[in-house]
């Protein structure tokens, strides 16, 4: 609401996609404070059908369940200032809470509305060519070997790229499994290309995720939810199969200041 920076990001700072990432960058030269709130309590796990056929596309990936008593009729004011001030069209409760979450840590996530899900789910590279029906209702030829979710006989999912029509979320979805992965970017390059999808959540896949964010973002997912109607049912799920460490890197402003 005060001043505008205005950035151009190069197309190897797949880091820098979000507000988180800017902030971070931010830090080298100005003191800024942690202003994020999260869910801080325990979570407790449940079971999900789910096979992951594919660790080595996505090592880590988590689902959260979530239910909640009324969709909300207005948003808090920081959400809602995201969509008319950058003219974003607002689609339902839980997929907005999902693209703000994007927009600001730069982790995508994918909801899927729980009724029409069915019992399985699995990550797999695509065993034949298939129709598939994307949450925009863009009908696509998918190719043998694609990244996808299906659940044990259709695709449902083009990983890390766009959700499918058939278990998108509506605006009377109250009951909702929200996706959260790290997937390696050679599994996403050029596949929002090759089917002609445009996909935030693909361009920031294929330059990089922080593997750290995944929780977070979950956390913060719940903590926007909590904010606007009361949660009936909470419960996680993890599939992790490789851990990352955070990292820090010694810096020298004034050689940076030197050189520049």
């Amino acid at each position: 609401d005060e001043g505008i920076i205005d950035l151009e990001i190069t197309p190897n700072r797949g880091d820098c996609l979000s507000l988180n990432g800017i902030k971070r960058e931010l830090t080298n030269f100005y003191e800024v404070k942690n202003y994020l709130q999260i869910f801080e309590k325990e979570i407790k796990e449940f079971k999900l059908d789910f096979i992951n056929e594919a660790r080595e596309d996505c090592p880590q990936i988590m689902f959260l369940l979530i239910e909640i008593e009324d969709i909300p009729s207005k948003y808090s004011s920081y959400l809602d200032n995201y969509f008319e001030d950058l003219l974003i069209k607002k689609n339902n409760f839980f997929t907005d809470v999902s693209n703000y979450i994007s927009y600001e840590l730069g982790q995508p996530t994918h909801c899927y509305d729980f009724k029409k899900l069915g019992e399985k789910l699995i990550l797999e590279r695509a065993k034949k060519e298939c129709n598939f029906k994307t949450l925009t209702n863009q009908e696509i030829s998918l190719k043998e070997n694609d990244l996808v979710f299906t659940n044990g006989s259709e695709v449902i999912n083009l990983a890390g790229v766009m959700g499918g029509n058939s278990t998108s979320c509506d605006t009377n979805s109250k009951k909702v499994l929200i996706e959260c992965a790290f997937f390696e970017p050679e599994a996403i390059i050029g596949k929002s290309v090759k089917y002609d999808l445009n996909s935030e959540a693909a361009y920031k896949f294929e330059r990089g995720v922080d593997p750290l964010m995944i929780e977070i973002a979950l956390r913060r997912f719940i903590h926007i939810v909590e904010e606007h109607s009361k949660i009936k049912e909470l419960s996680i799920f993890r599939n992790i199969s490789s851990s990352c460490e955070a990292k820090s890197i010694e810096k020298d402003k004034s050689k940076v200041e030197d050189i520049l």
